[in-house]
């Protein structure tokens, strides 16, 4: 794990000189991806943008996420059969089933990753023209969706579907050109290539809506709403995190290639029963869906718990380091305060309290 802080600077005893003491060596504490990823979505304001996770990793926790987006639409389907419901239509489900193999790659691998990564995260960074893709693209072809209608179609009619694509770009890309001359001469802009200047915790704020109607999005996949259809974007929702994660600490094409990556492997396990013509063929499909599924997260849980261990390891070398048991102040050097600990104490176990004085925790 590549995601390290600095320590802050050591601090020195009072009324000695630098030959009398010994000043260990600055540390560096890393941090797990795991950790990382924890702290992110803790919303802690004093989060910085410029810890970055090696690319590495990302692939083990999207692998973790999709196991459990898997685990718990089993559990919802089952819960749902259970109390007597009935799992509602898919229309996702249904290209899958019977559309054609060719235009579901372009459609799900291809084009929507760009989209949905274009309306859901591009925003994140708060320039104004990113801002603009981003509401460009969701008012024109997620919104509408939303209530079961695309806009090209309502404006133009069913029957003319190649008209009313291009009534939804040229509508898409008007917004964003007015709208991006209008957050660019309104917004103030930072040091970042033009990023709004707001809060930390605003930015977080608006991560956290953005990610939560990328997952109500979804609603609009099914035919009909009812009271337990939220569970059903569980999946999305988990996903939709890990992309957050990876577009704001690394970058947006990166969120892209990883929701391709999602994407692709959804449609693969879709058109693996579609192809078993028995019932044991059928079967067989089910069960390597279920392993394969399986085997992803097991890796996923084995590597990320490598990772937290080897962290461990190198934060544990550094504190002995920084803190070694034959680190003593010399006898002839005056003792400064011990903050909460008695100034007439010795230092607990050979070793001086945390830098600077007076922080103990």
């Amino acid at each position: 794990m590549s995601i390290t802080t600095s320590n802050p600077p050591p601090w020195t005893v009072a009324g000695s000189t630098p030959a009398t003491v010994q000043t260990p060596p600055p540390a560096q504490r890393a941090v797990s991806v795991v950790g990382d990823y924890l702290r992110f979505w803790g919303g802690r304001g004093n989060y910085r943008l410029r810890d970055q996770p090696a690319a590495r990793w990302f692939l083990p926790l999207w692998g973790l996420s999709l196991a459990v987006a898997y685990a718990s639409s089993v559990m919802v389907t089952m819960v749902v059969v259970g109390l007597g419901g009935k799992q509602p239509d898919n229309a996702v489900g249904d290209l899958v089933e019977n559309g054609s193999a060719i235009v579901l790659v372009i459609t799900a691998v291809l084009l929507a990753p760009l989209l949905e990564e274009v309306a859901f995260r591009l925003p994140m960074s708060l320039r104004p023209w990113h801002v603009a893709g981003g509401v460009g693209v969701l008012s024109v072809m997620f919104v509408p969706g939303l209530f079961g209608v695309s806009l090209g179609t309502a404006i133009v009619g069913d029957r003319q579907e190649a008209l009313a694509s291009l009534v939804e770009v040229g509508m898409t890309v008007a917004i964003i050109v007015v709208l991006g001359l209008v957050l660019r001469l309104l917004l103030p802009k930072g040091p970042e290539r033009g990023a709004v200047l707001i809060p930390t915790r605003a930015r977080f704020v608006v991560i956290v809506i953005l990610t939560a109607v990328f997952a109500a999005a979804h609603l609009g996949n099914f035919s009909e709403f009812t009271w337990f259809l939220p569970a059903f974007i569980l999946p999305q929702l988990l996903v939709g995190m890990v992309l957050a994660y990876v577009r704001v600490t690394r970058s947006w094409w990166m969120g892209v290639g990883i929701h391709a990556l999602n994407n692709a492997v959804a449609v693969g396990f879709g058109l693996l029963p579609r192809y078993a013509k028995s019932d044991l063929a059928q079967g067989m499909a089910g069960l390597a869906i279920l392993g394969a599924i399986t085997l992803l997260g097991l890796a996923s849980i084995m590597a990320l718990g490598m990772d937290l261990y080897g962290t461990w390891r190198i934060n544990q070398a550094a504190s002995l380091r920084t803190y070694p048991d034959q680190f003593q102040h010399p006898v002839s050097a005056q003792q400064p305060p011990l903050g909460r600990l008695d100034a007439t104490a010795q230092w607990p176990h050979g070793r001086p309290p945390p830098w600077p004085p007076g922080q103990m925790r």
